[in-house]
């Protein structure tokens, strides 16, 4: 069976028990330094993440996981918008940026693999296993080939549209650019409230193909960014969380770094990284790893 066939259907439940310009490529605006080059000094984790306590009842400390959230941004000098979702879609911590628009990077991509998966099942249009391999390389390794290609190929504009109506995602829209798809634009609400209803907007089927994507991230991305940060790096093993990352510099001389992803208990975390370009990726990353790490310490 090809590495991009889906399983057998089976019931799953997420981790719990018309474009005619082209595109344009990416790295024509966007630089993507090699993180591997950075020789930044990184905070550690301690250094910039207040003691979260977990409470021996089933509770969330909301001010302590935003204060550990706002130390860890402060000391990349840039902002990390926070929201985290309980299993049953209830609200546990809802940062003051929850609702403020940001560049979806990478995080666009799970946007539009859900609406060709939903349309396939619909019948409106017929994926092929050339479809589904760009598709599981848009997710697993980020791959921006494979979604310049889906873009163009399926009209990624409006499926961007389709997905914010469907979802009820006020402020998620297409880039102002065509083609720049790392340039639409979502909140860390609207995107927590997608992640939440994606196993309901797919077949058992499709959604246990596309949460098996998210789990199986690559260690390097196809740009060779290492993707093992924010979530990933807070993760305690292999496969337990389903996630996607997204990276992207300079538009309007910012850095975007951004998590967002299901936990193994089912709880939705996004996590999205807006920093100055004189922040490195080294400091970002920092960043982004003390937010994930104070969000999973504060859970009980």
């Amino acid at each position: 069976m090809p590495d991009h066939a889906r399983p057998p259907r089976r019931p799953h439940r997420l981790l719990l028990a018309a474009l005619a310009a082209p595109v344009v490529a990416l790295t024509s605006a966007l630089a993507w330094p090699d993180a591997g080059t950075d020789t930044t000094p990184a905070a550690s984790v301690a250094d910039v993440v207040p003691a979260v306590a977990s409470s021996p009842t089933d509770t969330v400390d909301r001010a302590a996981i935003q204060a550990a959230v706002d130390a860890a941004a402060a000391e990349a000098g840039g902002n990390i918008a926070v929201v985290v979702l309980a299993a049953d879609g209830d609200e546990l911590v809802v940062g003051d940026g929850a609702t403020d628009e940001q560049y979806t990077a990478s995080l666009v991509k799970l946007l539009v693999v859900q609406q060709l998966l939903a349309r396939d099942e619909a019948g409106t249009l017929a994926l092929d296993d050339d479809d589904l391999a760009l598709m599981q390389q848009a997710v697993e390794a980020s791959d921006d080939d494979a979604m310049s290609t889906l873009w163009v190929r399926f009209g990624g504009a409006e499926l961007v549209t389709a997905a914010a109506e469907q979802f009820s995602l006020t402020e998620t829209a297409p880039p102002e650019t065509a083609g720049q798809w790392g340039e639409s634009t979502t909140t860390a609400a609207d995107y927590a409230t997608f992640l939440a209803a994606l196993d309901d907007s797919l077949d058992a089927a499709d959604a246990a193909t596309l949460t098996g994507w998210m789990q199986s991230t690559t260690d390097t991305a196809a740009d060779g960014f290492d993707q093992d940060f924010g979530l990933l790096a807070a993760d305690s093993g292999a496969g337990t969380v389903a996630a996607k990352q997204g990276w992207m510099c300079c538009v309007d001389a910012t850095r975007q770094l951004h998590s967002a992803g299901v936990l193994s208990d089912g709880q939705v975390v996004v996590l999205l990284g807006d920093f100055p370009t004189g922040t490195s990726w080294t400091q970002a990353r920092a960043a982004l790893d003390a937010a994930a790490q104070a969000v999973v310490a504060g859970q009980s």
